[in-house]
């Protein structure tokens, strides 16, 4: 069975504790009274994803956010530690005999955020002039209160790889209004957790500021879309995450969703990242969840039309570890949604792996590509030349703005630095794959965000993507996410 997140804790705490409890007089000494002989050197990016989510699901300022990932970094290196100075534990360093919460609690990374997140909105609040490291310290009042803007660069490096784990996106189709042609769909994800959508016209997106829904997915959830109940039309999908591991949907009646509504009570919880496909190709997409740690589990819960059944079904119990981009999509044409991982590593070490789905799991790892989508790249999945199965494309989104493709063939990528357009993404822009003109042949499309808020479109001819251009002048502000 699927370990809780207590269980998973209790572990950790007694793994770690027998590494640094060096002394036999703390042998047997109860949590929160354990001295830490030494900080491990490396952050633990699922800590840093929780904080992220966390501090989002708050809807906090970049100055808060920043100031979580100086205090994480100083206090524990981001580390959940089951030891401390006196009584101090956990990725913050919480004093449970200083009101901070039980030794449990703090020990939970969720409630350990959520404590400091809440903390430091009140201080920024009450003294607007602080800095990020002013505001950690104002949280945690160390006797060292300058060491958190010391290290502002370093947090704000764990913060970016926090934020594109989160934005994790391989593509999923948004075709809402069922019509054939994939439409545009943003998420606020603030307080009011307001839901718009622009739907193609097949030359343009049609329609600003059009609500679909009025309350789903806040911030720290991920949101994402897919027919989960198989009539045609794209649906909504949320995982909350966090300690609930909940998994919401709202279906499209063409023109709206629908309410929200529990199709899963435990899913992708902590800093698992979620996905959407149809992987047993019933036609009704289901969830993915990929644990995105060491262990590298893949689970399962499939679409019954009205919920997602399965609680800790493992599909593969290796695949796509921390650092990795994983993705959905039918590669092989059999109309099943397979796993796909971008290693992102140098040029040397840029692999694309992928695990065909039988049905009822994902095959044995075989490596399809062997230079793709290298070190930041934007990776995405999607049949861009209409031949019924997904090909790989990645966007360097940098002042190049190149794009490149390699398609698959059934059992391989083929293609190595395969210009498909010279001219697309600059850096801060969100590109994706839809089929926006219902050719059959996903073309390329990228939210500008910053101050233009645009979104521009290069159709697919099948071997290359055509000129760019604008579809809308108005859609997915800064801090939304965009499909």
């Amino acid at each position: 069975m699927r370990r809780t997140p207590l269980a998973l804790l209790v572990g950790l705490c007694t793994a770690l504790a027998s590494v640094v409890a060096t002394a036999p007089a703390q042998a047997d000494a109860p949590i929160g009274t354990l001295a830490c002989t030494s900080i491990p050197a490396n952050h633990d990016p699922a800590i840093s994803v929780i904080v992220y989510r966390v501090a989002r699901a708050h809807n906090v300022n970049d100055k808060v956010m920043l100031s979580a990932f100086e205090a994480g970094w100083v206090e524990s290196h981001m580390n959940n530690l089951p030891c401390g100075d006196k009584s101090s534990l956990g990725v913050f360093q919480q004093r449970w005999d200083y009101g901070w919460g039980t030794p449990e609690q703090i020990m939970d990374p969720v409630y350990a955020s959520t404590q400091y997140v809440t903390r430091a909105i009140v201080c920024d609040r009450n003294n607007p002039r602080y800095t990020a490291g002013q505001v950690a310290q104002c949280v945690q009042r160390s006797g060292f209160p300058d060491r958190y803007d010391q290290v502002a660069t370093k947090a704000r490096t764990l913060l970016d790889e926090a934020a594109r784990t989160h934005a994790i996106a391989g593509g999923s189709a948004t075709d809402v209004s069922g019509d054939g042609r994939d439409d545009i769909v943003s998420f606020t994800q603030n307080a009011l957790a307001d839901v718009y959508v622009s739907t193609s016209t097949g030359a343009g997106f049609a329609g600003t500021s059009v609500k679909w829904n009025d309350f789903f997915s806040i911030g720290g959830e991920t949101a994402s879309t897919g027919d989960v109940d198989g009539d045609g039309r794209d649906d909504v999908v949320t995982f909350a995450h966090g300690n609930t591991g909940d998994v919401y949907v709202a279906l499209s009646n063409g023109t709206s969703f629908g309410g929200g509504q529990k199709w899963h009570e435990w899913f992708a919880p902590g800093a698992e990242i979620g996905a959407v496909g149809d992987v047993n190709g019933d036609g009704r997409a289901d969830i993915v969840a990929f644990t995105h740690n060491a262990a590298g589990d893949v689970y399962v819960a499939l679409s019954t039309g009205s919920s997602f059944a399965g609680t800790a079904v493992k599909w593969h119990e290796y695949f796509s570890i921390a650092g990795e981009y994983p993705a959905l999509g039918d590669v092989n044409g059999d109309g099943r949604d397979d796993i796909i991982t971008f290693t992102q590593g140098p040029a040397t070490a840029s692999d694309v792996i992928v695990a065909l789905s039988t049905g009822s799991a994902f095959g044995a790892p075989q490596k399809w590509h062997d230079l793709f989508a290298v070190g930041a790249e934007l990776p995405r999945v999607g049949d861009i030349n209409g031949d019924g199965r997904d090909d790989i494309v990645t966007f360097t989104c940098n002042t190049n703005a190149d794009v490149y493709a390699a398609t698959s063939t059934g059992t391989t990528f083929t293609g190595t630095t395969v210009k498909w357009h010279d001219f697309f993404c600059l850096t801060g822009e969100f590109p994706y794959l839809a089929d926006v003109n219902g050719d059959g042949k996903d073309d390329i499309v990228v939210f500008t965000k910053g101050t233009t808020n645009d979104v521009h479109v290069a159709l697919s001819t099948g071997t290359t993507f055509g000129a760019s251009a604008k579809w809308h002048d108005f859609f997915g502000l800064n801090g939304e996410t965009t499909l």
